[in-house]
């Protein structure tokens, strides 16, 4: 049967990433398997480079069981395992510059449709990738007057940290952007107090400064929200919530328009459980703005 030359090619990043078939298995394995699988996501993805015997004392299984486990998961054997492994780092890892070798595109094709049409993919890719269960109970954490709200992003992802925290500090108390350079920052972890949450963004080519931040926050007993790409940030190993987002556009850079809508659809469930506090707070803000003639 000849290929749907229709058909688009498939990008890397629309693909899962071992991590997240791991996490959507998890409720299917057995209970060895499982523990194997908390190994594995503790310290991904160094836990899957390692030899057999040694995930498995790490698991507190045996070698048959890590066998199972990677069978599960459909490979053949544990070097196909590891060798789609290192494939994966390869891919996450990329910048810009190492992505122009490979763009594909069908020079036929209209560019405004293309990136149109992969920007929709990665939209409902990420609704996909957010339960109705986690995303409320996200909203209810941002909605708490009891827990203060802190906003953080890498290099480029800060964009989305802050448009988040624009609209948040409009609709409650107690939000904060996470500003300056990081050596700055532990002036902002020195105020995390146990209950408040983090929502942390963070997609590939992770930055160690934000992984620092967000693992202290975590110590301090906030609630991490992280935002990543498919291949899942470290920081997916102590998040509370993490929220998978496919990037992959025909570009040299990834897209940030699957993470713009996370913080859309977030937004919208403050608005809605908010309700009237929200409104009245909107409104004296409103007049505020009047009496200092500022706009938007």
């Amino acid at each position: 049967m000849s290929k749907d030359a229709s058909a688009p090619p498939v990008d890397p990043a629309d693909v899962p990433s071992i991590q997240e078939r791991v996490r959507q298995a998890l409720p299917d394995f057995t209970e060895a398997e499982g523990r194997v699988a908390h190994a594995l996501l503790g310290d991904y993805p160094v836990a899957g480079l390692e030899t057999v015997a040694k995930l498995a004392r790490r698991a507190g299984t045996s070698g048959p069981t890590i066998l199972r486990f990677v069978g599960r998961l459909g490979f053949a054997s544990y070097a196909a395992f590891q060798e789609a492994l290192r494939s994966e780092i390869h891919t996450r890892l990329q910048g810009p510059l190492s992505r122009y070798s490979s763009l594909r595109r069908d020079d036929e094709a209209d560019l405004t449709r293309q990136v149109s049409e992969a920007l929709r993919r990665n939209i409902e890719g990420a609704a996909r990738n957010t339960s109705p269960e986690d995303l409320a109970a996200i909203v209810d954490q941002l909605c708490d007057p009891g827990r203060n709200a802190f906003f953080l992003g890498g290099r480029f992802s800060w964009m989305l940290a802050s448009y988040f925290h624009h609209y948040l500090r409009e609709l409650r108390p107690g939000a904060r952007i996470i500003r300056d350079s990081s050596a700055a920052w532990a002036d902002y972890l020195l105020d995390v107090r146990a209950g408040d949450v983090l929502v942390v963004f963070d997609f590939r080519r992770y930055q160690n400064d934000v992984l620092e931040f967000a693992r202290g926050a975590s110590a301090q007993g906030a609630s991490v929200v992280l935002v990543t790409d498919v291949w899942y940030s470290p920081i997916a190993a102590f998040a509370d919530y993490a929220i998978a987002c496919p990037v992959g556009i025909p570009s040299a850079f990834d897209s940030g328009v699957s993470g713009l809508a996370i913080v859309e659809m977030l937004v919208a469930g403050v608005v809605e459980k908010l309700g009237e506090t929200a409104k009245d707070r909107i409104a004296a803000l409103e007049t505020l703005r009047k009496t200092y003639n500022l706009g938007d």
